[in-house]
């Protein structure tokens, strides 16, 4: 096998090929050769083959969307084998539960470039620092259950409903929740809110024009976020909460939010929005039950 060659687990389908396209592409450009199961073509048992090519492969892409059967038996022979493994999915919410938390790049087939590119950036690092990829054990976190909110303080009514609905799992212990209200006179708030969002094992972001508008977040919040995310796995929990360009953003339109675009909580009766708060408060639960 040539030197650094990759393997790439994933399903089969029609869908898979657009994705094997973006990863052939990736590899291509950082100059790397790809193959995957459909073209080993010994006549040796298939399940030994894929086992052989996972063995010399120098670096494994694995796309781990919903949890398909076979690549999740492929992805933990290749984490048993200590192998270098770059893991991907078609969004946040399609991670599988025992992945969650671990570094999982999300594409957009209909945003092909920004995905190549981050793609074939991370091809090279893991290409260069392989002990970097090895993945072993759970995740490790600085701070478990640490729920960061980021929001505009024109949404504050949201935020302060959604509170009522985490509020039972502070109770219970179960997340340290963190939002700039705990912030008190004399506070190094900035130092404050870096410290939080390095910590943060979910993020929930109340996604309005006004969110989107201001600079501080935009500058201050959303990147480490979304270089957690990337980096940490970090959970990244969008909630509309009015009608915005959040599915027009190349920086957020990745990640599946609680409710449609369209059905932004400012548009619904009390009783609809409850219905999205209590969603939003069982997906964190969940995202800590899997990190």
């Amino acid at each position: 096998m040539a030197k650094n060659q990759i393997f790439v687990i994933q399903p089969f389908g029609k869908e898979s090929e657009a994705v094997f396209g973006l990863i052939s592409s990736a590899a291509a450009q950082a100059n790397v050769p790809v193959f995957r199961a459909d073209s080993i073509t010994t006549g040796e048992n298939i399940t030994e083959s894929i086992h052989q090519a996972i063995q010399s492969a120098s670096l494994l892409i694995a796309d781990v969307t919903n949890a398909n059967p076979n690549v999740m038996y492929e992805v933990g022979f290749a984490q048993a084998q200590k192998k270098p493994l770059i893991l991907i999915a078609s969004s946040s919410r399609a991670i599988p539960f025992d992945l969650a938390g671990f570094r999982v790049h999300i594409y957009d087939i209909s945003n092909p470039a920004e995905f190549i590119n981050r793609l074939s950036q991370t091809i090279q690092k893991a290409l260069t620092n392989p002990q970097d990829f090895i993945y072993s054990g759970r995740p490790k976190r600085k701070t478990k259950n640490s729920v960061f909110i980021s929001y505009s303080h024109y949404d504050r009514d949201y935020l302060d409903r959604l509170l009522v609905h985490l509020k039972p799992l502070e109770k219970e212990g179960l997340i340290d929740l963190w939002v700039d209200t705990r912030l008190h006179a004399g506070d190094r708030w900035k130092k404050e809110i870096e410290k939080a969002l390095e910590n943060a094992t979910v993020a929930i972001l109340l996604v309005s024009a006004d969110f989107l508008a201001s600079d501080f977040i935009i500058e201050n919040e959303l990147p480490p976020i979304l270089r957690n995310a990337e980096e940490k796995g970090t959970r990244i929990i969008p909630l509309i909460v009015k009608p915005c360009r959040f599915a027009r953003d190349k920086s957020l339109k990745h990640f599946q939010a609680i409710n449609d675009p369209k059905e932004a909580l400012i548009c619904l009766d009390s009783g609809k929005q409850e219905i999205y708060y209590d969603a939003l408060a069982a997906e964190v639960e969940r995202a800590l039950q899997r990190g």
